[in-house]
């Protein structure tokens, strides 16, 4: 039996990161706001062949994070607070037990940084590959 085609082109988009490749690159235009968009665009995708994906996020915007989730001062934060900001990034895929936090954890600020840093980068680190016609 032949797969649906929805699901087949779900899939594709899903394993070459398609959806996540081009939210990046909608991030990049709004952030740096070219003058040239598609000069931009081009640039953005020879440096993602080459190098991959650039992150957006820093460790002092998760940082900021953090804080905003600790709203108590505890010093920590749940797992579940941890993965609600991630997919405030991501989308709602995303998840830190992707990056081995498990779902009944408490983060401290450096693990939470050190997490939301690992799972964007697994999400996001990949190189494009392009096709030779």
């Amino acid at each position: 039996m032949e797969q649906d085609p929805r699901k087949a082109a779900e899939e594709y988009m899903e394993k070459h990161k398609v959806p996540q490749l081009l939210e990046a690159l909608t991030s990049s235009l709004l952030f740096h706001r070219p003058d040239d968009s598609k000069a931009h665009i081009c640039k953005y995708l020879e440096n993602v062949k080459s190098v991959g994906t650039p992150a957006l996020l820093t460790e002092v915007d998760f940082e900021t994070m953090f804080s905003m989730f600790d709203i108590t001062n505890r010093g920590s934060v749940t797992s579940e607070q941890a993965n609600n900001a991630l997919r405030s990034i991501l989308g709602p895929s995303g998840s830190l037990e992707d990056v081995g936090i498990k779902s009944t954890s408490i983060l401290t600020k450096d693990m939470f940084v050190k997490s939301m840093t690992d799972a964007i980068h697994k999400a996001l680190a990949y190189k494009l590959e392009i096709p030779q016609f």
